[in-house]
């Protein structure tokens, strides 16, 4: 027989008991539970292992999101499970400090992801302009041209090399100047793993409720302004701040 276990979605500020209703996991009712001035937001379910579906990943995220529209909320990572409310508290209990620290540091802020993709012809025309205007592409060239058949092969294989490290070079650069940018309308930020060799830049930026206007509007200035060089600009949130607990 298995017994019910009390999933965790997030972390709250606030101690009093609250009910979010029939929103949790498998249409569970969500509440909290309390310590002090912080909360666990939890459900009811079976106490054995997670898997990680998509219907089950989106009503986690559906909980967190209620969450953060009450107050401060601090996610926590899917499939997280304990025995009893008891373990739950004991939980809110030793990690007291580090949950109010965290509370404290992201109150009133929000999480936004940006995106950059380089499209594959704009890449290209990178490297082409690498091609034709480095002095280390010139030179290897002119080698090339007074080289036997021999040198020449592993001549070429250096200039390829060269170029495509000067290309890599020149789109590290850009995305860098942008992220630069985007950090100095931030609290803070985090840069994220690219999934495609096309993403030049993919990052968590946290910012102020009072600064997002400005965010969203320098956001838009460098969105107009790279649009015409091939950079697609994508943004999403505000979410919680799954990027900085």
């Amino acid at each position: 027989m298995t017994v019910d276990g009390r999933y965790v979605y997030c972390i709250m500020e606030g101690g009093n008991k609250q009910n979010l209703g029939s929103i949790g996991l498998f249409g569970n009712e969500v509440y909290t539970i309390n310590h002090i001035d912080i909360s666990a937001v939890v459900s009811k379910m079976p106490f054995k292992e997670m898997r990680p579906g998509v219907d089950s990943i989106i009503a986690h995220q559906r909980v967190v999101e209620a969450s953060r529209d009450v107050t401060t909320t601090l996610p926590v990572r899917f499939g997280i499970l304990f025995k009893s409310d008891q373990g739950v508290k004991k939980l809110l209990a030793s990690s007291y400090k580090d949950f109010r620290s965290k509370i404290n540091k992201l109150k009133d802020k929000e999480e936004f992801g940006i995106k950059l993709i380089l499209e594959k012809e704009n890449m290209q025309k990178i490297q082409k302009q690498v091609a034709d205007n480095s002095q280390e592409v010139k030179k290897i060239k002119n080698e090339i041209n007074t080289s036997g058949k021999g040198a020449a092969y592993f001549l070429k294989m250096r200039m390829n090399d060269a170029i495509k490290n000067e290309m890599l070079k020149k789109i590290e650069k850009l995305g860098s100047e942008i992220h630069h940018d985007l950090v100095s309308c931030a609290a803070d930020s985090s840069l994220l793993k690219a999934d495609l060799e096309n993403v030049i830049l993919n990052a968590a930026y946290l910012v102020n409720k009072s600064e997002i206007e400005k965010f969203n509007d320098k956001f838009e200035k460098l969105k107009k302004k790279h649009c015409a060089h091939g950079l697609i600009f994508h943004q999403s949130g505000p979410w919680a701040p799954y990027s900085f607990c």
